[in-house]
């Protein structure tokens, strides 16, 4: 059975992958062409992908991180624009925690442990710094492109492109802190991978999203196969997403209630430094 111990590591490196967003370059060589940008890509992105409604799966999480590894289970709920949610379940019996965004607040809860975050994003100074929101995680799970600090909202003049044979790269044309490199599949529309970076701060943690596998949901591309790669020093996390059997629109997804008194509310660093000790 799983301890206390592993139980806290389970939903810490969840949240480390969640939180630490920056840069790490990709091992791919092309040669890139600058290209005009225009609206072609943007309507074959919105032709071949899952947009709208909601989605919900069954989850396996495969975790490295700090010298350990392991697999969760659990269950992804997921409808567009109002909320992102995981259960974790450890040996497909104990709920070892859960995660929720939404556009107002975040709500990580550490069953384990017995204590939960509740913020608003804007609570939090690194995100609130790079921009970072609820739309943000949205578009890295249902494969979309965003802009740091401009809540979803996008259009194709917020992004440089340039060609190589069979990608777009698109790159955040914002000042924001946070900028954002997104390589697309030049026949499908499909972004294959999110790079995260802060320009001139190479000792602050890495961000690689890989999206390594595409499902059909109502005629419509999603990806059911994800990896998130985040190097911080020394220490190297990887958090694998797998979702089956998957269903558009087939329940309604309620908000979780924000835990008793038997939990203690703590801030996010208290988490955080589970992993950083």
């Amino acid at each position: 059975m799983i301890n206390l111990k592993m139980g806290k590591w389970i939903v810490g490196l969840v949240l480390v992958s969640a939180f630490f967003v920056s840069g790490c370059r990709s091992t791919k060589t092309t040669t890139e062409q600058q290209t005009d940008t225009s609206s072609e890509w943007v309507d074959k992105m919105s032709a071949g992908t899952f947009k709208s409604g909601s989605l919900t799966a069954k989850l396996n999480l495969q975790l490295t991180g700090g010298g350990k590894s392991l697999s969760v289970g659990g269950t992804c709920n997921l409808k567009r624009d109002e909320v992102i949610q995981f259960s974790l379940v450890a040996l497909g019996l104990m709920e070892v925690g859960r995660i929720e965004m939404t556009p107002d607040h975040l709500l990580m809860i550490d069953r384990m442990g017995r204590q939960y975050v509740k913020v608003d994003y804007n609570e939090v100074p690194y995100m609130r710094q790079a921009g970072i929101d609820f739309y943000t995680f949205q578009a890295l799970f249902w494969n979309d492109l965003f802009v740091p600090g401009k809540s979803g909202q996008w259009s194709n003049h917020d992004f440089k492109m340039v060609s190589t044979e069979d990608n777009l790269i698109l790159t955040s044309e914002n000042n924001a802190l946070l900028q954002c490199r997104f390589l697309m599949d030049a026949m499908t529309g499909l972004i294959r991978q999110t790079v995260l970076k802060i320009e001139g701060k190479p000792n602050l943690p890495a961000l690689n999203w890989d999206y390594l596998h595409f499902s059909n949901i109502d005629q419509k591309s999603f990806p059911d196969r994800m990896k998130l790669s985040v190097v911080s020093g020394q220490k190297n996390y990887t958090a694998a997403f797998t979702l089956t059997n998957m269903k558009a629109n087939a329940k309604e997804i309620k908000l979780y209630d924000e835990p008793g008194s038997k939990y203690k509310k703590v801030d996010v660093q208290a988490i955080l430094n589970m992993l950083l000790k």
